[in-house]
């Protein structure tokens, strides 16, 4: 016995072997015109990064409490010469700094030793912070052999793991649930 198939039948199958087989190809096309996301350079960190002449800055970020307080900058400036460089550092609406950064070492902005190193620099202050926690500022940046160069550094609230202040929030008292045993849940 012969199968008798209706035409609209195997037309409609075409049709949505078609469909699902355009739809695929449009769908995983935007792979080709868009670039992966790990492909990108990043900033992997809170503050930002700079090259300025033979210093590179790493995790620039200043810490405070408030608009207009006092904060305090902290990141990395790495000398990559073979002698001494003057970094300059001015933040918005603020005085210049100077930074001795002895030749293939690095110092902490916060003034705090950097890793094994010996080498320390004063911190690095900024007597009224422009804008509040959340936001960024720019700060100038510069050296003899780079010029100067505009950086956005991102201004974070003074609380871990960059700054020292507890957090606390009015009219909430301490979750003592893990301490009873209920509440886990994992």
């Amino acid at each position: 016995m012969r199968r008798v198939t209706s035409r609209p039948a195997v037309r409609r199958g075409a049709r949505a072997m078609l469909v699902a087989g355009v739809a695929s190809t449009a769908l995983s096309g935007c792979y080709y015109f868009s670039e992966p996301t790990t492909d990108m350079d990043y900033v992997a960190s809170d503050g930002n990064n700079a090259e300025v002449g033979t210093v590179n800055l790493s995790n620039v970020l200043i810490v405070t409490k408030n608009k207009g307080d006092k904060g305090s900058m902290q990141g990395l400036a790495t000398n990559n010469g073979n002698t001494a460089a003057q970094l300059t550092v001015t933040p918005a609406g603020g005085q210049p700094t100077k930074v001795s950064i002895p030749p293939m070492q690095s110092v902490r902005l916060d003034g705090k030793p950097s890793g094994d190193g010996k080498a320390t620099v004063s911190p690095i202050d900024i007597p009224a912070t422009p804008v509040p926690p959340g936001e960024s500022t720019t700060v100038v940046f510069a050296t003899a052999d780079g010029g100067s160069k505009q950086v956005s550094v991102p201004v974070v609230l003074d609380q871990p793991p960059y700054g020292s202040e507890e957090v606390t929030h009015p009219g909430s008292r301490p979750d003592d649930s893990a301490e009873k045993g209920d509440g886990g849940g994992h």
